[in-house]
């Protein structure tokens, strides 16, 4: 069967042929013809081999406004961290960790941010502050030996360049608190998604339309975005998607330099 063989087929055709072969008949004919293509591709050479063992998805919820001020005159706090985490050879869900986050600039939600993320006043307002959540989601990652120069090989997965490039690292500044090796690097699954399906992604939603998946939650909860992109990951592993990552995190204290050396790092730490 050859990939010219398989662009020809219609819907029903793929369906079946996938079928036999024991494989997810959800997804629309395009993601379909993928599916099969990678699964020909393998059975003619040695299966794709994860570099990871574990994936660990992060999905912020910040404060904010319908009518935000100019960025200079409103910081945006975390006030959701979320943590969903994925067993690559088990392909599915073990694990989550889960903290509201009490801000200290913008005490007050506004009522289109309780309206957009469902997170109550008083949900933050119960919340330990962001240095005790970022503190305890730490000593998480370490009781389960995720972080860099530990035992175990862990990549953290996104689905924007904000979560680190601008949420993480604007809480970090104005708590005071280092930013973290662990979150220079990670996948934005938009990205590899689009590339891998050789499609457009668009959001979480439209992602999961195009794999023939449900919603399950809702959008803008930050623990309901990250089960869903979980989701998304997980069928992208069983596709064949080898996830590397695709973005860094971007400081004025983070040279080029300093980038290249974190494959040797993470290298370095894989040998420990």
């Amino acid at each position: 069967m050859t990939e010219q063989e398989i662009n020809r087929f219609p819907h029903s055709t793929l369906v079946i042929e996938l079928g036999k072969r024991n494989l997810s008949t959800s997804g629309n004919t395009h993601i379909l013809k993928k599916r099969l293509k990678q699964n020909v591709a393998c059975s003619t050479k040695e299966v794709i081999q994860q570099s990871y063992e574990f994936l660990a998805i992060i999905d912020f919820e910040a404060t904010c406004m319908e009518n935000p001020p100019p960025p200079q005159h409103y910081v945006q706090e975390i006030i959701e961290f979320p943590i969903v985490l994925i067993d690559v050879t088990q392909q599915r869900i073990i694990d989550t960790f889960h903290s509201y986050c009490r801000p200290i600039i913008h005490p007050i939600l506004s009522d289109y941010c309780k309206k957009l993320t469902r997170i109550a006043q008083e949900q933050v307002n119960s919340a330990p502050v962001f240095a005790e959540v970022f503190a305890n989601a730490e000593k998480w990652l370490n009781d389960r030996e995720l972080l860099p120069f530990q035992k175990r090989k862990c990549l953290f997965v996104t689905d924007s360049p904000s979560d680190f490039n601008k949420y993480l690292s604007m809480q970090c500044n104005i708590t005071n608190i280092v930013y973290p090796m662990w979150a220079h690097r990670w996948v934005n699954i938009k990205t590899t998604f689009s590339a891998f399906y050789s499609t457009t992604s668009g959001r979480i939603r439209n992602m999961l339309e195009q794999l023939g998946l449900r919603l399950e939650g809702h959008l803008h909860s930050g623990l309901d975005d990250a089960i869903n992109i979980a989701r998304i990951v997980i069928e992208l592993i069983k596709d064949g998607c080898l996830l590397a990552p695709n973005e860094f995190y971007h400081s004025s204290t983070t040279n080029s330099r300093e980038r290249e050396r974190l494959p040797t790092m993470e290298a370095q730490s894989s040998r420990m």
